[in-house]
């Protein structure tokens, strides 16, 4: 009997001891899983601060290599400031942010920032002066050069137009940069490229110091002489009270100025331009736009003057707010005698050919006058025959 109860406590121990393990694995597994996420997250995005910073610290030494300015710092420390955040959210996602930890951070991070600031500071390119960039400056119409080389290196920088010495002028560097600036009209000699965008002018920068000489073309900037100009209209009308015949009123005029040469042409049908139109440069130039028929002046535009290809203040008759044309980008409607149109008694003497003569007066280069837009125009004779044929290059 007694035999029969050992076994039986045997088995009932043997039971307790499954139930409690099998109670601890289902209750501890879990925690554990979740322990290991957690930690796997936190150096996940410890390790991701630590990159940012590193990639802050490279932007830094990059940039302050090739001439840093405050945009390249600014977006240098948004990048530290966002790894600082990362590396401090591990802490919140884990044990709540502790104030300790993001004041060590703090400090270390911008340690490591503060001194590869002041050492890029001290960064030059070695033992020469090197040209940084070359910009236009539209407004003043020069070019402003930078450089970055070794502190108190003097140097000469020469303009080459086509091979040949245009400019020449002196500088020194200080801490480990310099610049200078120079009007165009010093070295200017036509555009750099013709509308086909083939090479014309070769414009080069030379930098000789001590240690050497570097050179940089800057021919993509140098395109500043318009000399072609179009204009092209679209007939405005309405119909008699039959609602049969056309009554015209006024034409909606457009122009566009550019490099024409050498394919630039005038062709108009139907009320749309099919030729080839110039190409829209960023220059500076006045253009007053006249209506001739034969020799007679019909109506003469305002002049308009354009800054780096805008004319801003430009009006039609009766419209309350101005607006700015972008000559630098395509056609541009011109101001009207009547809201955006020039009504038909302003210019209009008969059937036949005018011409939409344009003068370009550049700023830098020569003045040309295009008589290429000539338009033919049927309005009494569609008017009395009750005729559309529309306006046509002539």
């Amino acid at each position: 009997m007694s035999g029969l109860l050992d076994k039986a406590n045997e088995s009932a121990k043997t039971v307790e001891d499954v139930s409690e393990d099998e109670v601890s694995d289902a209750t501890l597994d879990p925690i554990d899983e979740t322990i290991g996420i957690d930690n796997k997250i936190k150096s996940g995005m410890q390790i991701s601060g630590i990159v940012l910073l590193l990639v802050s610290m490279f932007l830094l030494l990059q940039t302050g290599y090739l001439y840093a300015e405050l945009t390249d710092y600014l977006i240098a420390i948004f990048v530290m400031s966002l790894g600082w955040k990362v590396y401090n959210g591990s802490d919140y996602l884990s044990t709540g942010l502790s104030n300790t930890t993001m004041v060590i951070t703090a400090i270390g991070f911008a340690g490591l920032f503060g001194a590869t600031i002041v050492g890029t500071i001290f960064m030059n390119s070695g033992t020469q002066v090197t040209i940084s960039s070359v910009e236009l400056d539209g407004d003043d119409n020069e070019i402003d050069i930078s450089f970055f080389g070794p502190n108190g290196m003097s140097y000469t920088v020469e303009v080459l137009v086509d091979g040949t010495v245009q400019y020449t002028g002196n500088g020194e560097i200080e801490t480990d940069r310099g610049s200078h600036s120079i009007a165009l009209d010093e070295f200017w000699n036509g555009n750099a490229m013709n509308m086909n965008e083939k090479s014309e002018v070769t414009y080069e920068i030379k930098v000789t110091s001590d240690g050497g000489d570097d050179s940089f073309t800057f021919d993509n900037i140098m395109n500043r002489e318009a000399d072609t100009g179009f204009a092209k209209v679209t007939e405005l009308y309405t119909y008699d009270s039959g609602g049969d015949n056309r009554e015209y009123t006024g034409i909606w005029v457009a122009m566009i100025i550019g490099m024409g040469e050498p394919s630039a042409s005038f062709d108009f049908s139907d009320n749309y331009f099919t030729g080839t139109t110039p190409m829209p440069i960023v220059s500076d130039w006045d253009a007053t736009l006249i209506v001739k028929k034969g020799n007679i002046v019909e109506y003469r535009y305002s002049t308009i003057s354009a800054n780096e290809g805008l004319v801003t203040g430009m009006v039609h008759n009766g419209a309350s707010k101005p607006y700015a044309g972008e000559f630098f980008f395509d056609w541009v409607p011109m101001p009207g005698t009547d809201g955006d149109k020039l009504a038909k008694d302003d210019f209009y003497s008969g059937d036949g050919c005018y011409t939409f003569e344009i003068e370009i007066v550049n700023e830098l280069g020569d003045t040309y006058v295009d008589s290429s837009s000539k338009i033919e125009f049927f309005w009494d004779s569609n008017e009395a025959g009750g005729e559309s044929q529309p306006a046509e290059a002539c």
